[in-house]
């Protein structure tokens, strides 16, 4: 398999995973989903979102020219932190703290739990997806056009996102989250389709 046809899946299952996250965050700050269901629907896609995140970036390295390959690099390293950290976050809450407060034991794993104000968890969620900015800030330097405007937009969050640790009212502001990330993963999609091999 060719890195632009790899790359082009993975931002396609980036874009798909993040409205999955999307779609049901909303719903929950409207209430309109029953706990523990909402935390399902948000932490499933968010899981699957690490691993497709960073297949995306990894292909935009593989396929960049040589000037482009340092800050592709770059963006590779910081998606890798960002998927470690909030892998770790996602799979304990539907592998242990859903299934323990399901049968009536979660008292004993409140540590473990996510995402509310100054939780460890959250802490290292927040960190996670600071990293994930980050990111896509060494790859809008590389690109043109749309794209680079996309990412750099998704990557001027995460001053904003890391600051939650402190303020959680931030989250509003870090809302166009749930648009300029798919919107940006879709231009990456397009970008590979359309010049393979020199994304």
């Amino acid at each position: 398999m060719s890195a632009s046809r790899l790359g082009y899946w993975a931002a396609i299952g980036a874009v798909a995973t993040s409205i999955g996250y999307g779609v049901p965050q909303i719903l929950q700050v409207f209430r309109l989903l029953p706990d523990p269901v909402d935390r399902i629907l948000i932490f499933a896609p968010s899981l699957a979102l690490a691993p497709c995140f960073v297949l995306a970036v990894a292909a935009a390295y593989e396929a960049a020219v040589p000037r482009h390959r340092p800050l592709r690099l770059a963006a590779l390293v910081t998606a890798l932190l960002y998927a470690g950290f909030v892998s770790l976050v996602y799979i304990n809450q539907l592998g242990v703290v859903i299934p323990r407060e399901l049968s009536g034991e979660g008292g004993g794993y409140a540590l473990l739990a996510c995402c509310g104000f100054r939780q460890p968890m959250t802490v290292i969620d927040l960190l996670g997806y600071s990293y994930m900015s980050i990111a896509t800030l060494f790859l809008a330097a590389t690109y043109a056009g749309a794209l680079r405007w996309a990412l750099l937009l998704n990557g001027l969050l995460a001053p904003v996102i890391f600051l939650q640790l402190f303020w959680p009212a931030l989250i509003w502001v870090a809302s166009p989250w749930l648009v300029t990330f798919p919107v940006a993963m879709y231009l990456l999609a397009r970008n590979f389709r359309t010049q393979p091999g020199t994304a």
